[in-house]
C-alpha cells in the first residue's frame, strides 16, 4: 500500500482488512490502480500536485480510461476544461474534447452533463477523492449500461484544487459504445463514496 493509506504500524491482519476495504470500495481493478497511483504521489501532502503525476507512470491498463481536467474559476464557481482525454471517451460528432469545457462536450441527455459536473464540483468542495457509479437505462433494451468512475483532486499549493485526475470505465455489454450512448433514456446513481485517505 502507498504511504499514508495505512494507519500506523500495520499488522498483517490490518493490511488484509485495508486491502479488502479498498477492493470493496473500488470494484474495478483499473480504477483501484489509478487510486493507488494517486495515493503514492502525495509525498506527505494531503493531495498530490499536478507535477507529481507523470502520464508515463500511470498504469497502462487504466491509461485509455483517464482524463485530466483543469479547474477554472469563474465568478466563484468552478468550471472544468478537458486537458487530456483517454481514447474510450465519447466525442461529440467526432470532435476532440481537449481544451473544451465539459458543458460543451457532454450530452445533457438524461441529466448526464449536470450529474458529472456535480461530481467534480463535490470533489473540489470536499478536496477528497470520490468513487461514483451510475447506470443508464437504454431505450428498447432489457439491459443497462454501467459507468464507474474515480475522481482524484490535484492541488499545486496544497489548498486550492486546480485539476482533477479521473478514471471512467463503461460496461455496455455487446453494444458498441456509441450505440449504447445513443440509446440512453434515464440515469440513476448507484453509488457515491468519498474515499478516505
Amino acid at each position: 500500500m502507498p504511504p499514508g493509506y495505512l494507519f500506523r504500524p500495520a499488522t498483517g491482519h490490518a493490511i488484509a482488512v485495508m486491502e479488502k476495504a479498498l477492493r470493496d470500495s473500488l470494484p474495478d481493478q483499473r480504477l483501484e490502480s489509478l487510486y493507488r497511483h494517486w495515493l503514492s504521489k502525495r509525498h506527505g501532502r494531503a493531495l498530490p500536485c499536478r507535477a507529481a503525476i507523470d502520464p508515463l507512470e500511470i498504469p497502462a491498463e487504466i491509461w485509455p480510461y483517464t482524463m485530466l481536467l483543469d479547474v477554472m474559476w469563474e465568478g466563484g464557481s468552478p468550471r472544468f476544461r478537458y486537458r487530456r482525454v483517454g481514447d474510450v471517451f465519447w466525442r461529440l460528432a467526432g470532435r476532440e474534447p481537449t481544451g473544451l469545457f465539459i458543458e460543451d462536450v457532454l450530452p445533457e441527455k438524461a441529466g448526464y452533463r449536470r450529474y458529472v459536473i456535480g461530481i467534480y464540483e463535490e470533489v473540489v468542495a470536499r478536496r477528497m477523492a470520490m468513487y461514483t457509479e451510475n447506470s443508464f437505462t437504454l431505450a428498447g433494451r432489457g439491459t443497462q449500461m454501467l459507468t464507474r468512475r474515480i475522481s482524484l483532486p490535484l492541488s499545486n499549493d496544497g489548498e486550492a484544487i486546480n485539476m482533477v485526475l479521473a478514471g471512467h470505465v463503461f460496461e455496455h455489454g455487446k453494444l458498441p459504445r456509441e450505440t449504447a450512448f445513443s440509446l440512453v433514456s434515464d440515469l440513476k446513481e448507484v453509488r457515491r463514496d468519498v474515499l478516505e485517505k
